[in-house]
């Protein structure tokens, strides 16, 4: 039977669970929300002072309630509160610990009893929190510094991110970066205190923040709102720790000693040569963190500051353990955190924060041990952003933000212009290996870079009745200056290959006959300074239909326009209008369960990489030479080749002149966005005390792509000329019709302009379809033990895996070999890169008795799809790059016979398992300090699952069999050790 007491303990509980709501959620803030009635009549309590206390800063703010008795407030710091109010007649109400997160609204409902009134009280705490969270349609993963600690995680946010379901670690030659929803690992955007830092020139990465000074975190996987755009991938949305009015002092060491650290097996080719090394790789790390916070003046002006001294060496061998190289990096970060409560109404946050780093790597000749060379590659930058608040009314707000985030990209060696790079692919080989000469990095080339972002955001909230609508303008200035080249005294980076009599070379010439060895010099050079502005205006309303139903209404309008090394547009979108729906509907109206819907578009910009690679003076040519014979030389003790060449064989093949070319010929005058459609659908429920489940479709569907296309065999046909700027390529969107400015007297200049089909450019449109459903099961903490699991399967197919493209680990965003020549698509529709069919993932904690706790992560995934990969196809042999077809018969002939091998079709890589445990022991001394030591074993049970293979099944010649073809050229992370102590006060 349904008593009055059972309704207000049941109402007194409902206030202390912090619904996660997204209304007026801000970027790096919270909210909080509620509605205040007496706890007899249920009616709303208009006119009511609420008062909300930051019970670690002082900072207090008062409001009023509306006609309907309802309060809100956003744009609030994230951290724990008092929310109490006095009214006229009744006892007065008080309510602590309520947690707010970034990015969601904390429901707080208060219920006056009046004085006198014989209503038992119960006395109930704001820490709690729903398990599920019936206003929101968005999908996403909230975690904060404190949960975190509790399992065993790797201190760094690509590993929080995997932490949601959905989420895939993508190739680990990009990084091991996350891959949200099938998209590539180049999609994604990372927010530090509202600050955007991610990577724009590839879309790889962003600043390193030791994990210590994080608090929060918000793993957006899909459903955001429309605040956040340039990213089809996801959105990790990070807050930083700032000081309170306690002062606090600490410091910890985080140790993986080289000794307990596993290696990855070798792989050996069929003769019994090592393809990869693993057997002298050691790596160890040492960081420590020295961190103060507490308050300049009391209750308004508060401080963190944090140092992070870090020694890593990696020492690590090449493939073909010919080299030996020790890599080291000591260069600290040092960060802090300004905040200054000026009044109630008035905030102002200052976060400042270097990462710059230097990465020196000693080269030696493997054996004996001779010493080479060292190269350096710098990274990182000064950062800082300066974020303003105000509390205008009740129902109005106001946020601004301005900050500059920096990122070097230089690469040299102290040997980069004393002999020239050699690869040597022929069958007989006088120094038994394929690389020699004076490398200066993994990619042999030395680049003096830097990145700058200038950032500016402007935001407004203002609650309308049932309405919340949030509008607000952002903008970003982005600029990468460039100079690289090939190490070596002339720049040139030297192939040695065999070859046949007859066969054609990618210059269109024919080897003579007599000659079956040639070589290939490539000289390549960029520099220039590149300039995007990318701006956006977006409006969003959040409307309480009724109780039980919620919709949200959003558009984004974004524009991007990228400039060359000149300031001159040459690829300008604007007028992108993005629109975002969301729907939660709570079908019982006991706030235990929902059925959501969201739909939504979503934009990517034009990377900046586009702009130094495509309109930039890049110059790059080969030469191909009768190869006589080669000079074994010697330098540093350490062999190397150079070239006897004889005769040049055909003409100079032109990649890139030099000059800085015309915009109107090098990017289609109509070009399109790329851009994804999202749809979801789900269902969560609670099924208990502290447990909830969820069940969710999503389907993701890239409907526009960008990429660079050759046009030259369209010219040729319809003009008798080649389009000029080297190979050809113009910026477009594949499959579609193309207008621009070609060279139709065959000067070699661009003077007409003129439309191209799509069915006369012969490209297929661009795609990629990402269809999952994901089932969660959820154990909230309740001071013992917690838990999270999820399943998921999906499906990632299409043509385009994105911006980068991981069959050859090309990093060249939106300039990848995709697309490059039509015959290089037939076939590349099929399974790509990131998928990864199913997706078991399980971590939690347990607390065993008050000081000991232990934790737990688990996954468990299907491997990533295999293809075979050659150089011919039916219609002729491209001038490079990969093809889906492998010759079978007649291959030195003008009529080959081949072999379709369309992508994915080769099977898939082992299944991935890992296991992290964690152990950590707290002690408390008379409540003035606190000692912790910790243990993690990740990989416990050292699996070795391949993660990658060898993908080209011909080399140098159409027919060619590649013999290391399907070797293992990846492994999952060995298991390691890592050992920690922290104090403090």
């Amino acid at each position: 039977m349904f008593t009055f007491k059972k309704s207000v303990t049941a109402l007194a509980i409902a206030a202390s669970l912090g619904l996660a709501m997204p209304a007026m959620a801000g970027n790096n803030d919270g909210n909080i929300a509620g509605t205040v009635v007496d706890a007899r009549t249920q009616q709303s309590v208009s006119g009511a002072e609420v008062i909300l206390k930051n019970i670690a800063t002082g900072y207090t703010k008062s409001l009023t309630t509306s006609a309907n008795g309802s309060y809100r407030l956003g744009n609030l710091p994230v951290g724990t509160y008092n929310v109490s109010l006095q009214v006229a007649g009744y006892e007065p109400v008080s309510q602590g610990d309520i947690t707010v997160s970034i990015g969601a609204t904390t429901n707080v409902d208060l219920n006056l009893v009046a004085e006198g009134d014989n209503i038992e009280k119960i006395e109930v705490h704001g820490s709690a929190f729903s398990m599920v969270d019936v206003t929101s349609s968005e999908s996403a993963l909230n975690i904060g510094a404190v949960e975190l600690s509790r399992i065993p995680v790797p201190r760094n946010l690509t590993s929080v991110a995997l932490l949601a379901p959905g989420v895939t670690q993508g190739d680990a030659r990009f990084g091991n970066y996350a891959s949200f929803g099938g998209a590539s690992v180049a999609e994604n955007s990372v927010y530090i205190n509202g600050l955007n830092v991610t990577n724009f020139r590839n879309g790889l990465g962003f600043s390193n923040v030791p994990f210590e000074f994080y608090d929060q975190f918000q793993v957006k996987t899909g459903g955001y709102s429309a605040e956040f755009g340039r990213s089809t991938g996801g959105v990790v949305n990070a807050v930083t720790k700032r000081g309170s009015n306690e002062f606090k002092f600490g410091a910890n060491v985080y140790w993986q000693p080289a000794d307990l650290r596993e290696q990855s097996p070798n792989s050996k080719k069929t003769n019994g040569e090592y393809y990869i090394y693993n057997g002298d790789d050691e790596r160890s790390e040492m960081q420590g963190n020295i961190y103060a916070s507490g308050a300049i003046i009391q209750d308004t002006l508060f401080f963190y500051a944090i140092y992070n001294p870090r020694d890593i060496s990696n020492d690590y061998t090449n493939g073909e353990k010919t080299t030996y190289n020790e890599a080291t990096g000591d260069d600290a970060f040092w960060g802090g955190k300004i905040d200054w409560q000026i009044s109630e109404n008035h905030l102002l946050e200052l976060l400042a924060f270097s990462d710059s780093a230097t990465t020196s790597t000693d080269n030696f000749l493997y054996e004996p041990r001779t010493y080479n060379s060292t190269s350096f590659e710098e990274t990182g930058g000064d950062n800082w952003s300066l974020k303003y608040t105000g509390y205008i009314t009740d129902d109005f707000t106001v946020s601004a933000l301005y900050g500059e985030n920096e990122y070097t990209l230089t690469t040299k060696s102290n040997i980069q212009n004393d002999c020239e790079l050699f690869y040597d692919t022929r069958d007989v080989q006088e120094l038994g290996f394929t690389s020699s000469g004076c490398a200066t990095s993994n990619d042999y080339i030395v680049e003096d870079g830097n990145d700058k972002r200038e950032a500016m955001r402007i935001d407004f909230g203002y609650i309308l009745g049932d309405h919340e609508i949030r509008f607000g303008f952002d903008s970003e200035t982005n600029t990468s200056g460039s100079v690289q080249a090939y190490s070596g005294p002339d720049g040139k980076y030297w192939f040695l290959y065999d070859g046949t009599p007859g066969a054609t070379l990618s210059n269109g010439a024919v080897i003579p006959e007599g000659v079956t060895q040639y070589s290939r010099s490539r000289l390549r050079t960029v520099s220039g300074n590149f300039e995007t502005e990318a701006t956006a205006m977006y409006i969003e309303d959040t409307w309480t239909v009724t109780d039980n139903l919620t919709i949200k209404l959003g558009v984004r309008n974004e524009t991007f326009d990228n400039k060359n090394g000149e300031g001159e547009t040459f690829a300008k979108i604007d007028n992108m209008i993005a629109p975002r729906f969301g729907l939660a509907w709570d079908p019982t109206g006991e706030g235990d369960s929902k059925v959501f819907v969201n739909i939504g578009r979503y934009f990517l910009p034009v990377a900046n990489n586009t702009n130094v690679r495509l309109s930039g003076n890049e110059y790059d040519v080969y030469q191909f030479f009768e190869l006589e014979g080669v000079n074994v030389n010697d330098y540093n003790g350490i062999p190397y080749l150079t070239a006897i060449n004889g005769a040049q064989i055909g003409a100079d093949q032109f990649n890139a002149d030099g000059s800085v070319p015309d915009v109107s010929g090098i990017v289609d005058q109509d070009l399109d966005p790329m851009y994804q459609d999202e749809f979801m659908l789900g269902y969560q429920a609670v099924i208990g005390e502290g447990w909830s489940w969820g069940v969710k479709g999503i389907r993701r569907e890239l409907n526009g792509a960008i990429d660079d296309m050759t046009i030259s065999h369209v010219t040729q046909a319809k003009y008798g000329c080649d389009h000029p700027g080297g190979g050809g390529y113009v910026l477009g969107n594949p499959g579609e019709d193309m207008t621009i400015k070609a060279d139709t007297d065959c000067d070699h200049e661009v003077d007409t302009f003129v439309t191209l089909t799509g069915e006369e450019l012969g490209y297929p449109t661009a795609t990629r379809t990402y269809n999952a459903l994901e089932f969660t099961l959820d154990r909230q903490w309740d001071d013992v033990w917690s838990m999270s699991a999820s399943y998921t399967w999906s499906k990632s197919y299409g043509n385009s895996e994105g911006l980068v493209k991981s069959d050859n680990a090309q990093e060249d965003a939106g300039l990848t070999q995709d697309f490059d020549f039509p015959d290089l698509m037939d076939g590349a529709y099929g399974n790509l890169p990131n998928d990864k069919r199913h997706q078991f993932k399980v971590y939690g904690s347990y607390s065993l008795t008050d000081n000991l706790l232990i934790g737990a992560n688990f996954s468990l995934q299907s491997g990533r799809p295999i293809t075979a990969l050659g150089i011919g196809h039916p219609n002729g042999i491209p001038d490079y790059g990969d093809t889906y077809y492998l010759c079978t018969a007649d291959c030195a002939t003008d009529d080959p016979t081949y072999a379709f091998s369309p992508r994915g079709t080769f099977g898939e890589t082992p299944w991935i398992a890992r296991l992290d445990l964690s152990a950590s022991y707290t002690m408390e001394f008379a409540d003035s300090y606190e000692v912790n030591f910790r243990a993690d074993i990740f990989n416990v049970l050292d699996a070795h699952s391949t993660t990658r293979v060898n993908e080209i099944a011909e080399l140098g010649e159409i027919g060619q069999a590649e013999p290391d073809f399907g070797l293992t050229s990846g492994y999952q992370t060995p298991r390691y050790v890592q050992f920690s102590a922290s104090i403090r006060f």
